[in-house]
C-alpha cells in the first residue's frame, strides 16, 4: 500500500503541474461530448423507432459518461507504453531487479496514476456535464454501487489486456505498427462509442465471446438503468471471471518471458 500511495501522489503532482496540457484536454472532452450529444439528438429526431425502448436521454447520458471514462479506460496510457519504453531504453533490467514482483509494480503504478486522474479528469468534468445536459442516472444506491464495482472490474480487464498487448514489444521493441488496430478494435468492440445492442444480431454474439465489451459496456448499461435485477449480477460476476482469466495468462506469459530473457550489454 505505500507504494500504491507513492504513485498516486507522484501522479497527482505530475498532472498538477502541466495545467495548460489540463486545460486542453477539458476542451477536447467537452469538444466531443457536444459533437456525440448533437449527433444523438439528430439521430433521434430522423428515425425516434430505431432505438426502441432507449431514450434519447439515455443515450446522450451513455454517450456523455462514457467519453468521460474514456479518461480513466484509456489506451493511451498503461503497461503496454511503459514496458515499450523500458524495452526500448534497455531500463528494463532495473525493474527485473527491483525487490518487487513486476505485474504487482505494473498494477500499483496504474493504479494510482489512475486514481490521480480520476480526481482531476472525471469528477469535475462528470459535475459539469450534469449541469449542463439532462443526464440520466442510477434509479438507486445499490445501482450505484454494482456501477463503481463494475467500473473497477473494467478497469482490471483492460489493464490486463494493456499488459498482454505490451508483451509484444518483446518481440518486436516497438508497438507504433500494432497500436492503432489494438485501439481501433477496442473502440469498436468496447461498445465505447455505439452501444453494443445496436450491432447486428451475429456480430452480438460474436463480442459477446470476447472481454472488450464488458469495459465499457457492462459498467455503462449498469449506469443508465439498461441491466436490473438478475443481468447486474451476472454482468458484474462475467467480469470478475474475466479478471481471473486475464490475470492468469498474465503470470503465465510473464513467466515464460521472464525465463527466456536474455539481456545483453551493460
Amino acid at each position: 500500500m505505500p507504494l500504491f500511495w507513492i504513485f498516486s501522489r507522484q501522479s497527482f503532482l505530475n498532472l498538477s503541474v502541466y495545467r495548460l496540457n489540463f486545460w486542453s484536454e477539458m476542451f477536447a472532452l467537452f469538444v466531443q461530448i457536444f459533437v456525440a450529444t448533437t449527433l444523438w439528438n439528430v439521430l433521434y429526431a430522423q428515425a425516434p423507432h430505431i432505438f426502441g425502448s432507449i431514450t434519447l436521454r439515455d443515450m446522450v447520458t451513455y454517450a456523455v459518461i462514457g467519453m468521460i471514462l474514456d479518461k480513466i479506460l484509456s489506451t493511451d496510457t498503461g503497461p503496454h507504453h511503459y514496458l515499450s519504453e523500458q524495452i526500448k531504453s534497455g531500463m528494463v533490467t532495473n525493474d527485473l531487479l527491483r525487490p518487487i514482483d513486476f505485474p504487482h509494480h505494473m498494477i500499483l503504478r496504474f493504479s494510482g496514476e489512475t486514481m490521480a486522474r480520476t480526481a482531476f479528469y472525471v469528477v469535475p468534468p462528470a459535475i459539469v456535464a450534469y449541469l449542463l445536459f439532462d443526464l440520466t442516472g442510477p434509479k438507486s444506491v445499490a445501482q450505484f454501487g454494482w456501477f463503481l464495482l463494475s467500473l473497477v472490474f473494467s478497469w482490471l480487464i483492460l489493464f490486463f489486456c494493456n499488459f498482454l498487448f505490451g508483451f509484444i514489444s518483446f518481440k518486436t521493441l516497438d508497438l507504433t505498427g500494432f497500436f492503432f488496430t489494438y485501439w481501433a478494435m477496442l473502440r469498436f468492440l468496447s461498445g465505447m462509442l455505439i452501444p453494443i445492442w445496436l450491432y447486428p444480431d451475429w456480430m452480438q454474439s460474436f463480442i459477446n465471446w470476447l472481454p472488450f465489451q464488458l469495459i465499457f459496456y457492462t459498467p455503462l448499461s449498469i449506469y443508465i438503468n439498461r441491466f436490473s435485477g438478475d443481468a447486474i449480477w451476472h454482468a458484474v460476476l462475467q467480469q470478475a471471471v474475466w479478471v481471473v482469466v486475464l490475470y492468469a495468462i498474465v503470470r503465465l506469459l510473464w513467466r515464460r518471458i521472464h525465463r527466456q530473457l536474455v539481456v545483453q550489454g551493460g
